[in-house]
This record gives structure tokens, sequence and C-alpha cells, in this order.
């Protein structure tokens, strides 16, 4: 069979317009599509190069993706649901038409359309007046037109019966086009730096369009294999390669496994680091099998959604905040809304897996993604203002407006046709189930959540600590260096892209130890050309706060042009259906003063406040953060942004400006204890109860946080420590190990393993009127209390239970000692190996 266009129109699969059922899901769905459509259509231009023609934002983006994304939204609008004029600001027949011109426009401008047909002219000289498709590009700019070709072929679909023959035959030869070239190629693999997940995915797209709409078509037989091929090749872990042929002497089928796109963990890496939006491209992209395969009463192809649900449960799941939206945990470089791409991979599993986590994670985004949109005036997804961060690929807020519109046309297709999926998870339940702790040994990180915090830490790609509040990215954002800081050198002698400056790409893991709540890390960075060594220590405590310990030594003599640790990105978004969320406002609360600052892009520079060493300070009454060792505190509230990826401001907590060090030199220990969901009196109430304890080694830091003992050993060789501090209160807590009380003070010892680092809680502690007047020994060991009175006179105190409230009354003779091994007592030692 020819692809010109002048050929015959070849049979198409049925469209079961019967299924289409609007419910609960698809309705809400399709008033967002109506309202995208009132603010798309000002972006539709007639195009005179061909009768009848059109296309939408601009008409040269890449793929040709602009107008094939907003197409399938105004089919969709046009042919189903229940239409509303008033919402849509167009007629149906008028948004009919628009999707036929920009289909017509497309296919003219395709490669297989006439040599004289290119796109309109642009700004992105990549694509301006020129055509689309893929031919003559290599294997990644081609194959990623599979996306926009899935999309004309939903569109052309479901206005079938309203194209003329022209029309039809133009769709022909784009889809079978694409399917011929792709269809008998290998699948591509790799899971680092660049995972080939994503283009297995959108090559298996596109040619899955030929298989399903095309029965009949003479090569449907070899596109039903390599759509096979390239689906079942997308979600791969070694675990599945093992168990299929090697290719080597034994011939693989399209079955077989080819390819290992994620490590063991389910995790994979694009742009150099784990990403959530690509590591979900396998299961977004490949949906498009199932959508067609309810739309016209085919089977789903097991291919599609292979490895799926292991890929969601292990990561995406675990990793989504309140409102679905997934943390990225190693940093992210689009815009941060990105609801509408992760309630699409909810839908997924919530319609085709039966999930019911997914179904109200899926609910969740959805409640975002329509505030977000009622907080625009203009209808639009994104921002009513548009922000250009990438002029040379032409790429703005206003240029991924298609692409969010596109992920709610899926999902509403895979609702309308497929129904409203599970009953939902009640959220209270999914926010406990979710808790615990969570180690990705291949992606290099490690998750500990409570039901109101999540907090990460990942020790390569970009090595960086997260701990966030219940409201989560609304409130701090995911930078690349978040908490590790930056170090620019005056002379950058080291290997580009490795000098960890920036961006820290791995560190020395010295120790790593999880724990069923909670986790402790040690590590060390070297930044430039091995000049500066920071070591690290994180702990995340049951209770979701968390402990960051570095000590900065000079390894080689050195300038250091800019320095700054203890950093946070703060988001400072204004939507104002969300008040709550995004007020347009941040705060910062010192002990004695505080701040507002005011988040909008642009009309004024960025602003600098420097306000000088702080004990303690607070974030908008939502998080709160004790601090100690810093040179400086500085807030950046920015309104000029070189990449657009939101509203966000920056919090400083160690500025540490520029540095002139020799060889040996170091910097204060730094630390910062930060504690999500505080108010400012909170956090100053657990300052009151924080103490620094003085160790007899300067390398050893050990830190009283209310019911915890925090302790790092930053040297080399293990070391017995005795650290002690004043007694200012009239209890004590008791912690494992030996706890001293003598001469008003308070000394804990311990033997701590080098380069390690974490926790005790105390389960008990001791209350008395006298208590600096005591002198006691208690030892703590494995839920034994041994007392010993170390003076010659009678000692009396109460012993309190932490959690109980029991109470026992003790008094020792002089030089006596008792020991206590109640079975009720809860067992908690060291947290440590």
């Amino acid at each position: 069979m020819k692809s010109t266009y002048e050929n015959e129109v070849w049979k198409i699969s049925q469209l079961h317009w019967e299924k289409a059922k609007e419910g609960e899901l698809s309705t809400r769905f399709y008033k967002i599509l109506s309202r995208w459509v009132s603010y798309a259509k000002d972006e539709f231009s007639e195009w005179t190069g061909r009768p009848n023609c059109g296309y939408f934002f601009g008409g040269n983006f890449w793929y040709s993706s602009e107008t094939s994304s907003t197409a399938l939204v105004f089919a969709i609008v046009a042919k189903l649901g229940e239409f509303d004029e008033e919402i849509t600001q167009i007629s149906r027949e008028d948004a009919k038409q628009k999707a036929i011109q920009s289909l017509r426009y497309m296919g003219f401008t395709h490669d297989t359309g006439p040599e004289d047909c290119v796109r309109v002219k642009g700004p992105n000289k990549y694509t301006s007046e020129k055509k689309w498709g893929g031919k003559g590009d290599h294997f990644f700019m081609a194959s990623q037109n599979g996306r926009s070709i899935a999309s004309i072929a939903k569109t052309a679909w479901l206005l079938w019966e309203d194209l003329d023959k022209e029309t039809k035959i133009l769709v022909q030869n784009m889809v079978q086009d694409y399917s011929d070239r792709f269809c008998e190629m290998d699948p591509k693999s790799g899971s680092y730096y660049d995972t080939q997940c994503e283009e297995d995915a959108w090559t298996s797209e596109g040619i899955y369009a030929a298989v399903m709409m095309f029965p009949d078509h003479p090569h449907h037989e070899r596109w039903a294999k390599g759509a096979k091929n390239w689906a079942v090749n997308t979600v791969t872990t070694y675990w599945d390669r093992l168990t299929s042929k090697s290719g080597l002497i034994e011939k693989s089928s399209s079955t077989d496994i080819k390819t290992i796109n994620f490590h063991p963990d389910y995790t994979t890496e694009n742009h150099a680091f784990v990403h959530p939006s690509y590591l979900c491209a396998g299961i977004n992209l490949r949906a498009s099998q199932p959508i067609l395969a309810h739309m016209s009463g085919q089977p789903i192809d097991d291919a599609a959604i292979f490895n799926n649900e292991k890929l969601y449960e292990k990561t995406v799941k675990l990793w989504t905040q309140f409102d679905g939206l997934a943390v990225p945990i190693q940093g992210q470089d689009w815009w941060y809304n990105r609801h509408h791409e992760r309630q699409y991979t909810h839908a997924v599993l919530n319609v085709i897996h039966n999930n019911s986590d997914a179904a109200r994670l899926e609910r969740n985004c959805l409640n975002s993604i329509e505030a977000i949109q009622n907080s625009n005036q203009i209808g639009c997804l994104l921002e009513e203002n548009e922000h250009v961060f990438n002029p040379e690929h032409a790429q703005s807020s206003r240029d991924f407006e298609p692409g969010s519109a596109l992920d709610l046309a899926n999902a509403y297709l895979l609702h309308v046709f497929g129904g409203n999926g599970s009953d939902p998870t009640p959220q209270s339940d999914l926010l406990q189930k979710l808790s615990g702790t969570y180690s990705y040994p291949h992606g290099n990180f490690i998750i500990h959540r409570t039901p109101e915090t999540f907090t990460s830490f990942s020790w390569r790609n970009n090595v960086m600590l997260l701990n966030l509040p219940k409201q989560g990215n609304w409130n701090i954002t995911p930078i690349f260096n978040s908490y590790t800081g930056v170090m620019k050198f005056e002379s950058s002698k080291g290997i580009k892209g490795l000098t960890n400056e920036e961006f820290i790409r791995g560190m020395e893991m010295n120790h790593l130890q999880k724990f069923d709540e909670g986790f402790a890390t040690t590590g060390t960075i070297t930044r430039g050309d091995d000049e500066i060594q920071q070591q690290l220590s994180v702990i995340s405590l049951p209770n979701g706060h968390s402990v960051y310990t570095e000590k900065i030594t000079a390894l080689k003599e050195c300038e250091i042009k800019e320095a700054y640790t203890g950093n946070l990105g703060v988001r400072n978004e204004n939507y104002k259906a969300i008040p709550h969320l995004a007020p347009g406002e941040r705060s910062v609360y010192l002990p004695d003063k505080n701040h507002s600052f005011k988040g909008f892009i642009g009309k004024e520079d960025n602003q600098e406040f420097h306000w000088g060493p702080q004990e303690f300070l607070n974030l908008d009454h939502k998080i709160g953060f004790i601090i100690n060792g810093s040179n400086g505190v500085k807030y950046i509230n920015r309104h000029q942004y070189a990449r657009w990826k939101g509203i966000e401001d920056f919090l400083i907590l160690n500025d540490l400006g520029n540095l002139s060090l020799s060889e040996g030199d170091s910097l204060p220990v730094f630390t910062i204890v930060t504690m999500p969901n505080k108010s400012f009196q909170e956090t100053e109430a657990l300052n009151n109860d924080t103490t620094f304890f003085d160790c007899t080694d300067s390398h050893v830091q050990v830190i009283s946080h209310g019911r915890y003992l925090v302790f790092n050993n930053f040297n080399t060789l293990d070391n017995w420590i005795v650290a002690e501090a004043k007694i200012s209160n009239d209890f004590q807590c008791i912690y494992e190990g030996i706890n001293v009380i003598q001469d008003q003070e308070y000394k804990w010892q311990a033997y701590l393993p080098r380069l390690q680092n974490g926790f005790t809680e105390s389960e008990w502690k001791i209350v008395s009127s006298q208590l600096s007047s005591l002198k006691l020994e208690i030892q703590s060991r494995n839920g034994r209390l041994t007392f010993l009175n170390l003076s010659e006179e009678l000692c009396t105190f109460r012993l309190k239970h932490m959690k109980s409230n029991e109470e026992l009354d003790i008094k020792l003779k002089g030089q006596s000692f008792h020991t206590i091994s109640a079975e009720h007592l809860s067992h908690d030692p060291y947290h440590m190996q």
C-alpha cells in the first residue's frame, strides 16, 4: 500500500460510543478542559498554506506537540461530555472545526505532506519554517514524534465521521510513516544518566496508534509485534532481563526482555538524577494503548502495562505528598506544578489496575489542578503571565500549557470510557500507610515519612537533604543543593562538572543506618580540586525532625568567592483559590523581629536581607529551625529568574560569604535542627528544650532535643566520649549509656564508632526539686536501669516514664545502687550498629 495522501481511506476500528459514560471524575476533568478551551481558542491561527488549516500556540513547537495536544482537547470537548458554551466561550461546531483544521495543518506540514508545506515561522530555529515528523533526525528526536502521533490518532478517531477523505488520508500517512519506521527497530537500554524508559515508551505509543486504529492494514502484524516489543521493554530491571532469551544465539521474540531501564530498586535517571517525571514516563506514555482499547472494545495489551504496579508501589506512591504530587528527592529542573502529569499516573493505576490508593491520590491532584486553574482568570493551567525560561528553545510557561492539558485529556478519556476506577482510600489511612523508612541503594537516597512530614537524603547525583512539613513542596522546594550549599572558587581547577561547587554530584558514604522510624547517615563531600572537605551528619528522628551537621576543613590553600550552606528553597506562589497553600507572601520570624516577603515575578530586582547569626527562626509558622555555629542568616526575595520553575525564594542559614583558607583551617561545626509543622512559639519552646553539649573531643557532637539524644563522631577512630551540660531544670532525661548527675552538671558517656552517628530516645526522666545537688550515676542498658548513689547521703528522686507517665519514687542510701528491669518498658536502645 502506498502512503501518498491521494490513496484510499482504510478501514478503521469502530469506537464504542456507548461506553462513554460520564462519572464523578470524568465530569470534573471535562469542566477543566472546557475552561481551558476558553483560553486556548485565542491561541488558534488560520494557516493559508492549504485550504481549511490552522494551528495552536504558534504552530512550530517541538514535534508539533503544541497543535496535536490542543487539537485532542478540542475534539474531546466537541464530541463528548456535557458541553457548556458559557464555559468554553466557543460553539461545539467551532471547536470541532478548529480540531479538524489542526489535523490538516499537521498532515500537510508533516514529512509525508507536500514538500512546499512547512510549519510557520517562529522563535525556535530548530523548528521554524521546517517540516516535522523526524525525517533526517537521529533516534531521540525522530522517535519523540510518537507522542504527537498518538494524540493525532485519538483526535482523528474521535472525529473520523466528520473528516473528509483528504484529511483522513493525511492522518493515515502520518500514522503509517511513524509505525513503519520504528516497528522493527530494537528498543534501547539504559538506566544511568539518561534512562531509555521514556524513549521506548513514546515509541510504543506512536506505533500502538496504528495497531489500534487500522486492524486490516497489511502492516498490522509487523506493527503489533513492534509495539509490543517497545512496550514490554520500557519498565525493565535486570531481573526481567534474566527471564528472557539472551538473543545471542537463540533468536528473541517481541515478548522477550532485551533492555534494562531501571535499577533493581525501581529508580532510574534522566538529566543525570532520579526525576519523577521521567520515572513515570513508562506508565503515562504507554497508557495510550489501554485508552484506545477502552474506546474501541479491544483488549489491553499486557506489554503496555508491564511492571506498572511494581514501579508505582515501590517508588511513585511512596514519594507522594498530601496533594498527590511526587516529591523530587534529587531536585526538579522543570516547573514545580506537575500535578497534571502525576494525576495521569494515578489515573492509570486507579482505572487500569484498580488501585484504591491511586484513586485517592488522583483526586488529591485534581483538587490542586482545579484550584490553580480557578486562580487564573483566563482559564490556563500554569501561569497567567507568560514566563520564558529557555528562549533559545522557545520554552515558556505558555509553551507548556498544551502538554499539561494533554495529560488531563488522556485522563478524561480513560475515565469516560473506563469508569471511575476503585473506591479511594481515606486520606488519613493513606498517610498512615505511607509512613515508614524506605531505602533506595541504587538510586542512592533514603526516605523517612510520618503522617505529616517527609524527610529524604540523597548522596549521589545531587547531594541534598529535604525535610518537609505537611504542605510539602508548597512550603519548601527541592533545590539541588538543599542544606549542603554552594562553594564557588575564585579559580575552578577541577574537572568541569565534578567540582561540587553548585551541584554536588556525589559524596563518599561513611555509614548509613536505616530504622523503622528514621535514619542516620554520615559522609564526606570533597569540593573544588580536592580543596575543601565537608563532612556531613544527617539524622531523621522518629518524630519527623531532622538534624543536619557539617564540619568544613581546608585540604589546600584556597580562595572561595561565594560560600553558603544550610540553604532552602521557599515556595512563594500566589493562587487566590488556595490561600492556605499559596498566599503570595512568606514571613520569617526571628527571636526579636519578623519580616514578610511578597512573591511575584518581575517588576523589581531581587532583594537580599542579612540578619547575622541567629539561635532559631521560623518560616511562616510552618517550619522551625534551631541553628548552631552559623556565620549569618540571609533571605533572598527573588523576582528575577534565569529559569522559571515557579516563584521561589532562598533562605540561607549559614552565609559564609567569601573565604580565604589555608591548609588545615576549619570552620565552626554548623548544625540545623529542622522541625516541620511548628509555629514560631513552638520553635522557641523547642529551642529552650535543646542543648548542645560540651564534649571532650571537638570532632564529636552531642545534642539533646526533647526526648532525643543525637550524636555524631567525625573522627576516623572509635572514641569513648564524655558530653556535659549545665542542669537548668528540675528534670533530666535518661538515655542509653552512662548518665551522671553531679556538681550541677549532667554528663553522658558512651563509646562511639568512627565516622558514625545516631540517636537514642529517652524512655525515662528523673524528677527532683533538688536535681542539681544530686550525685547520681545511671547506667541504661537494654531496658535495664541501674542507679548508683555517688554520695554518702540519702538520695531521693522520682522516676517518670516519658510515654505512659507512670511514676516510681526511688530512695537510695549513700553509696548504694538499685536496678530496675521492668518488662513493661519499651526498649529502644542506641539506634546505631
